[in-house]
């Protein structure tokens, strides 16, 4: 087995299905593992997820035959990490915003790791953008004179839950409300139940948005 953040399959060849789709969507081991948790109920038999540090098994979530998610040791593998649920009112439009597509995808990635892709950050463009293709993620941002301002996206979602992520505002344009915005535009495309994983100091900017942080 790789020492990987990644979703595994047993039975080899066994389908896992739309609720675990992710399994090559490149998305960072976090949010795999909160996703798959969030979809606990909906886990084939025999499909598990592994979350390691350094070399080391620190949680891991799967299907024991019972239908059932059981994680071991029990530890948080991604501490200082907090879930927010969305529990605000449906946002309205905002016209400044506009759906990213797969051409923008190479310049996010620029934007988030530095000016030249990494050969890490190239892998992370195909599967986004092989996300963004089959319905699995979806993103909006502000532009200005084709330039990309600020920008959020549904980084994994399926019939019943969407978790957010990438959500990012170039510093010169920062204070003006566009990450806010993007991530309204998330919410509204999500039509269903909306998560983001954030850090400590992000809390209160999407608690203004309208999430509210659960236990699990």
């Amino acid at each position: 087995m790789q020492m990987l953040n990644e979703l595994y399959r047993a039975p080899a060849g066994e389908e896992t299905g739309a609720a675990l789709a992710f399994l090559s969507r490149g998305i960072g081991g976090a949010e795999a593992y909160t996703f798959l948790r969030l979809n606990r109920d909906r886990i084939p038999e025999g499909v598990f997820f592994c979350a390691f540090a350094n070399g080391t098994v620190k949680s891991v979530v799967y299907n024991n035959g019972d239908r059932t998610v059981e994680t071991a040791p029990g530890v948080d593998p991604y501490p200082g990490l907090r879930l927010l649920r969305f529990a605000g009112p449906p946002p309205l439009p905002d016209a400044r915003l506009c759906e990213l597509t797969t051409a923008d995808v190479p310049e996010i990635y620029k934007i988030l790791g530095g000016k030249k892709l990494s050969p890490d950050d190239e892998a992370r463009c195909v599967y986004r953008i092989r996300a963004m293709r089959d319905g699995f993620a979806k993103g909006y941002g502000v532009k200005e004179n084709g330039t990309l301002l600020s920008f959020a996206f549904i980084v994994a979602q399926n019939e019943d839950s969407a978790l957010l992520g990438d959500v990012y505002t170039r510093p010169a344009y920062r204070g003006k409300g566009y990450a806010s915005a993007a991530v309204r535009a998330c919410i509204a495309a999500a039509r269903k139940d909306a998560y983001v994983l954030c850090e400590e100091k992000n809390v209160g900017f999407y608690e203004r948005l309208g999430f509210r942080e659960i236990s699990d």
